[in-house]
């Protein structure tokens, strides 16, 4: 009897043990929403873009500034209309990765009570 008993414990140690790796496993992967996925879709043409037109303008203009003079204030205002969206969506994005921090943290702090 003693022995069931024995094997009874160790099973849910067991069940306890494999819970809790379930659990660890799942706070350790990420996982994003589609919403999420469709943001990050949508958003990387306009980060690249954006990345892509300040490297053509330096280039240019360090190449050949007398050709780009007259143009630079033309050019200088398309980087900017791409820049305002940029920003914004990166600083959505980093808020929204502080949020997910922030309640990660809570939920650790309130597992170890």
């Amino acid at each position: 009897m003693a022995e069931r008993q024995d094997i009874q414990d160790l099973r849910e140690e067991l069940y306890l043990a494999r819970e809790e790796l379930a659990n660890v496993k799942l706070r350790s992967t990420t996982v994003i929403s589609g919403t999420e996925l469709l943001v990050i879709l949508c958003f990387f043409p306009m980060v690249a873009a954006f990345v892509a037109l300040s490297i053509i303008i330096v280039w240019r203009v360090t190449q050949s500034p007398a050709e780009v003079g007259p143009f630079l204030d033309i050019i200088l205002l398309a980087l900017a209309v791409v820049a305002n969206p940029v920003s914004a969506g990166i600083g959505m994005l980093m808020g929204r990765y502080a949020e997910d921090v922030r309640s990660k943290k809570k939920k650790a702090e309130d597992e170890e009570i």
